[in-house]
């Protein structure tokens, strides 16, 4: 349920008036895919209102813990705040920084991010809404960070536009890492995917691709949307 100041899930609300980007079907789609079994430890670069990182605890056990990393100020602030209001405070560290800055010891079973979009895009009016949306770095060197920090057999998601995940996938090549699953998601039956979810690894598995819509033509949730999803939304 949508309220001008956040959204109600299930079993948690999260506020996102302070956030430059709200809450939005990309998180939530990446948050409910995104497979979990046996991690320990997850990485959730980018976290913006803090959403993911609390989908991620919902869905993992007790001794699961979730780092969460945002570098704007007003974002962080919040995210600290709905983690804190959140059931699952103790399991989840949000931590204000640069990612590419940032050293952490630990290594992640998981890493998942929902990163900026517009590389090199013209500046908004809002400084909050550009880092939230623009990463000059590039998304390969976001994916180059996220290896340092992978455990052997751990897998990196990230949730982006087709076009720029198919170009990931290439670079990611030359850091020896492998696609090894990808989602297409598309908005609505008889359109083409927009978004991709692509999770990459640094072991040579069978390639697995699958595809997501997200309505139907009459404009109703499909089956697997609500049925991937039901954990969460109020309705489902």
């Amino acid at each position: 349920m949508a309220k001008s100041t956040g959204f109600q899930f299930k079993q948690f609300f999260i506020a996102h008036d302070k956030c430059a980007m709200k809450v939005n079907t990309d998180s939530i789609i990446l948050g409910s895919i995104v497979n979990t079994t046996h991690c320990k430890q997850i990485l959730d670069l980018g976290t913006g209102s803090g959403l993911l990182a609390i989908m991620l605890a919902q869905r993992t056990a007790y001794d699961c813990q979730i780092t969460a990393i945002e570098i704007e100020q007003n974002a962080f602030i919040q995210a600290t705040e709905n983690i804190h209001h959140s059931p699952w405070a103790d399991r989840i560290t949000p931590i204000q920084a640069d990612i590419l800055q940032l050293t952490l010891t630990d290594k992640f079973d998981l890493i998942v991010s929902n990163p900026p979009y517009f590389e090199h895009s013209l500046a908004t009016r809002s400084s909050e809404r550009d880092l939230a949306r623009s990463t000059p770095q590039s998304h390969l060197i976001w994916l180059e960070q996220a290896k340092k920090w992978l455990q052997e057999t751990g897998h990196i998601a990230f949730i982006l536009p087709t076009e720029t995940s198919e170009r990931l996938i290439q670079q990611a090549k030359h850091l020896d890492l492998h696609c090894v699953e990808k989602w297409n998601i598309i908005t609505k039956e008889g359109k083409k995917p927009k978004r991709s979810i692509t999770i990459f690894s640094q072991q040579m598995t069978a390639y697995i691709e699958q595809e997501l819509i997200i309505y139907q033509s009459n404009n109703e949730y499909t089956q697997r949307f609500k049925e991937l999803t039901k954990d969460f939304y109020l309705n489902g």
